[in-house]
């Protein structure tokens, strides 16, 4: 019942606090700082939350002050994920972030069973797939434009002695069943249904 209430007080608030919003976008292997105001007069738990795509709500890291040392809790890796703060701020570093990091990052506070948010951070990760296909396209099109511009520089005149003088060596001696322009003797398979 916590947990739900935690995330339902998360919910409304940034519903009603849209302006607070802040939009981060980094690529991939690069590193981040999130910071939000630490407004917490009141003795409590300062923590960063991230809200999945789901809705689940995953705790990041917490300090019971802001002067205490940080921990950090669930799957979030010591060395990736740092939380520090000073009298004025709140900061999440994320080193080297992977597509999986975006998301919707929450900071505040917990004080007697009353969650405050202090700010809310959306973490935009661009994929990787991007450089490739872009680089596949050029590639493409540069194939294309060589294959029409080298179809435009053939005259037809040449063609037509290509396929005269092909015509010339038509037999074929040592391999007589490989000549591609003797006649062929047609075989017809007739079928009737009745």
């Amino acid at each position: 019942m916590g947990n739900f209430s935690l995330m339902l007080a998360l919910l409304c608030w940034v519903a009603l606090s849209a302006s607070l919003f802040q939009t981060v976008t980094v690529r991939p292997d690069e590193g981040v700082t999130l910071r939000c105001a630490n407004l917490s007069r009141i003795a409590g738990h300062i923590f960063w939350f991230k809200l999945n795509d789901g809705p689940d709500v995953s705790r990041i890291s917490s300090m019971s002050t802001s002067e205490a040392v940080p921990s950090l809790h669930g799957e979030f890796q010591r060395g990736k994920f740092t939380m520090r703060s000073n009298v004025t701020n709140i900061f999440l570093d994320i080193k080297q972030v992977e597509v999986t990091d975006s998301g919707l990052y929450f900071c505040g506070f917990y004080a007697e069973d009353f969650p405050g948010v202090f700010a809310a951070t959306y973490l935009h990760v661009e994929g990787k797939i991007v450089i490739p296909l872009i680089f596949l396209a050029m590639v493409i099109i540069n194939l294309v434009v060589k294959i029409r511009t080298l179809n435009a520089h053939i005259k037809p005149t040449v063609l037509r002695v290509v396929v005269v003088f092909s015509n010339q060596f038509e037999t074929n001696d040592i391999f007589p069943q490989l000549n591609p322009f003797s006649e062929r003797e047609p075989c017809v398979l007739y079928a009737a249904t009745r």
